[in-house]
């Protein structure tokens, strides 16, 4: 093995900056690997973490109790049998579908609101994450997302408003909670100073006091069926009680789905640059066995064997696979921490990144295997070569190719006739330019889509059922009045009634089903994309997600309960969403009074206007109208631009990874090949020097001969890109609940990556050549 070592130094020193390219391509395929499994591995978790640190058991029962019907002793006969563990706490204030500020805007969520008590719990504790004692009066603990995504500090002021009362608090702290702490789980927690609480509970209706459950489940009991059996139990002692189940489960998933999409889209990139370290590699090889033809043969004729020299190449290259993965791995860590920030930002949880196992030895492990695998088989032409040959530099006979080419019939200036005639004598790394190139373009396109739709361009009905200007809450006694009131507003325009409830299927899956006034007149025509809505009172639309997964079509009939009455609809249409973790459904109001009685119901009304200002007129002159009648108010386009905070924020940054990323590896991969072509053409260099062609000259053509490949690359593969990115996006976000959507791919962004693609190849393929200025025609010739 000492001369095969001896041999793989040697390689190194003869080839050290090839080498070096190709170190830094595998520590960037390292380092993203490296990120993205730390993600997966460390970072995600945490929310999970998070969530069993805290006790949150199963799952969180709230119970709405407006006429205060349900006591301890009730809850225990409906909860003994199927839990091992529970907790009943009586205590807080919950507003449903109210604004808060939250970020860059505002944001629509389930508000509970409670004083220190909240801090007194031994299941789903909510504790303390920073503080500062010292403020003492009108005070206020906000959700530790607060600090993390909307930047907001101790000792901030922070407003809101609730029953028509604004409340100017300072903040004291941040907590953590494992279902009140994130804007994706649509509910929060603020905890107030006893003062402003007592306030506010003394000004409330009792409608609004709060009854939480946390519960751990006996082995064998299913979490959804619990939760329908609860829900109904309490529906049959008053079908006015409201009642809301949280799953522990969908809530780590809606906290962690991003960091999945961040990982995910660094494992992609990571591929593509595997993938082009593994046409470099092989290049790197070829060009070896071409360019020391005659060592080889030196070799061989004093008793080194084709497998010794193979081995030594091996040798070398595993050196550069670990040398570059443990590097990459350390960067890896390095710049975690960046990302992490973009990671804790939306789940919202406190975390610390920790060493971890298989995000450490899987990419050096897969690296060096995927390294180990090129090398033997691109040596594997080693062991043919026979010494005699090799001694003679191989066969150099004429080949018969066509001249493609001819100089003195050629249309062309003479700079772009040689450029060509090199290029077609060097189709094999014009072929890898292309594919290199092509690999880079559809990357860089799907950075485009993701900044284009998610944050240049919001594609809304991604995120929400419906779109709207605003929603007004009104009480039961004034939602009539309110009604009238609105649609005779000249401002306004398409008022309907919409709410929404939680239906039962089977008694085995819950189902958020939006009721609409009429379902055919929503704004958001893309969420049916099979079948069509329902108009009848038999009729549904159900997420096709949740279809697939109980093997239903359209035209099936599915049953729904709703506390002590049920009925079967007929499945009209197929609807995606990504909310509610695509278990969403659509019905008109005819067909819900077969489940549901509106008597008691609140009446909420969206409403479309133009713009964000018209609407925020419509909802100040509602609230001086209706004063405490109000219950709830929602601006549409403040909540889009708070909730959109933190997809907006991971868009930027995909886009600039992968424009970043993208040109550190055109500019690899161009130093690679250039580097090789400018030692095989050495001969070619010094004869044009010596019959007077210039170095500007001979760096032009250097540069222009691989235009070619670079333009049909960008040209051909920004087409495929444009017509294959919605495809892979779509498989993508069928996770999530979207079967079917489009999304926009600006075509002046991507003529915009082409020509920069372009230009930076060009740019730097003439730096490159640059090189032909130091070397003279004398020595060129005599190949040093």
């Amino acid at each position: 093995m000492v001369k095969e070592r001896l041999l793989a130094i040697s390689h190194f020193r003869k080839n050290r900056s090839t080498s070096i390219g190709l170190l830094a391509l595998i520590i960037i395929a390292a380092l993203l690997l490296t990120i993205s499994l730390l993600t997966i591995f460390d970072a995600q978790p945490a929310a999970k973490k998070e969530t069993k640190r805290l006790n949150a058991g199963d799952g969180l029962i709230r119970i709405y109790d407006s006429e205060d019907v349900i006591d301890d002793e009730c809850l225990d006969k409906i909860l003994a049998d199927d839990t091992k563990e529970y907790e009943i706490k009586h205590d807080g204030l919950v507003y449903s579908n109210v604004t808060v500020p939250f970020a860059d805007g505002t944001i629509g969520i389930s508000l509970t609101v409670d004083n220190k008590d909240a801090f007194d719990s031994n299941m789903n504790r909510i504790e303390i994450v920073k503080e500062d004692k010292s403020i003492t009066s009108d005070y206020i603990y906000l959700p530790y997302q607060f600090y993390t995504l909307c930047n907001t500090k101790i000792g901030d002021m922070y407003s809101f408003t609730l029953n028509g009362k604004k409340y100017d608090l300072k903040v004291r702290g941040f907590h953590t909670s494992a279902y009140d702490g994130c804007n994706n789980i649509g509910s929060l927690l603020f905890v107030l100073d006893d003062n402003n609480y007592n306030s506010l509970l003394e000004s409330d209706s009792v409608s609004n006091k709060l009854i939480r459950i946390t519960y751990k489940l006996k082995d064998g009991v299913k979490n959804a069926s619990f939760n329908i059996r609860v829900a109904n139990e309490i529906k049959k002692i008053n079908g006015n009680i409201l009642v809301g189940c949280d799953n522990s489960e969908e809530a780590v998933f809606y906290r962690s789905f991003m960091p999945l999409i961040i990982a995910v889209s660094l494992i992609v990139i990571a591929c593509v640059v595997l993938i082009i370290i593994m046409l470099m590699l092989a290049n790197t090889i070829t060009n070896y066995i071409r360019e020391n033809m005659k060592t080889i043969g030196a070799l061989k004729a004093i008793g080194y064997t084709g497998n010794n020299i193979k081995v030594s190449l091996l040798i070398m290259f595993m050196a550069l696979a670990g040398a570059g993965s443990i590097i990459g791995i350390i960067l890896g860590y390095v710049l975690m921490p960046i990302v992490a920030t973009v990671v804790v930002a939306q789940m919202g949880v406190p975390y610390n990144m920790c060493f971890n196992l298989g995000a450490t030895f899987i990419p050096l492990v897969s690296i060096v295997l995927f390294v180990f695998a090129i090398t033997i088989f691109a040596t594997r032409k080693i062991g043919k070569i026979e010494p005699i040959i090799a001694l003679r530099d191989g066969i150099n006979s004429h080949n018969f190719k066509k001249n493609r080419v001819r100089l003195d019939k050629s249309a062309f200036s003479l700079n772009i006739s040689l450029a060509l005639k090199t290029m077609f004598t060097n189709i094999k790394q014009n072929i890898i330019t292309f594919f290199v190139i092509g690999f880079i373009v559809f990357t860089c396109t799907m950075g485009l889509l993701m900044y284009e739709n998610f944050n240049r361009k919001i594609k809304l009905e991604l995120f929400t059922l419906e779109t709207c200007g605003g929603v007004l809450g009104f009480d039961v006694d004034t939602k009539e009045e309110a009604e009238k009131y609105l649609r005779s507003r000249d401002d306004i325009y398409n008022v309907r009634r919409v709410i929404d409830i939680t239906a039962y299927y089977k008694d085995e899956e819950k189902l958020s089903t939006n009721i609409f006034e009429d379902a055919t007149k929503i704004n958001n025509k893309n969420v049916c994309y099979e079948g069509r809505l329902p108009k009848h009172d038999n009729e549904i639309a159900v997420s096709g997600k949740f279809v697939k997964d109980y093997d239903l079509s359209v035209g099936d009939e599915i049953p729904l309960n709703y506390g002590d009455k049920e009925y079967s609809y007929i499945i009209t249409g197929l609807i995606q969403t990504t909310n509610n973790n695509g278990r969403e459904a659509i019905m008109n109001e005819d067909a819900a009074e077969h489940i549901l009685d509106f008597t008691n119901i609140p009446g909420y009304l969206w409403f479309d206007c133009d713009g964000k200002k018209a609407s925020s007129k419509v909802i100040s002159e509602c609230e001086d109208k209706y004063g405490e009648h109000l219950i709830s108010s929602m601006n549409f386009y403040e909540v889009i631009e708070g909730s959109m905070t933190t997809f907006k924020s991971i868009a930027v940054l995909m886009l600039i990874m992968v424009c970043v990323i993208s040109a550190i590896v055109i500019l690899l991969v161009l130093y690679l090949l250039i580097k090789s072509y400018l030692y095989n053409k050495r001969k070619d260099f010094g004869i044009y020097k010596a019959i007077g062609y210039t170095s500007n000259s001979l760096i032009i053509q250097t540069a222009l001969s691989f235009m070619p490949s670079i333009v049909v690359s960008v040209i051909v593969f920004s087409v495929v890109s444009y017509y294959t990115a919605n495809p892979y996006m779509n498989f993508f976000m069928s996770t999530f609940g979207i079967v079917k959507c489009t999304f926009d791919i600006p075509v002046i962004g991507l003529v915009i990556i082409g020509v920069g693609i372009t230009v930076i190849a060009f740019g730097f393929a003439v730096l490159r050549a640059g090189k032909i200025r130091k070397i003279e025609a004398y020595n060129m010739l005599l190949c040093e």
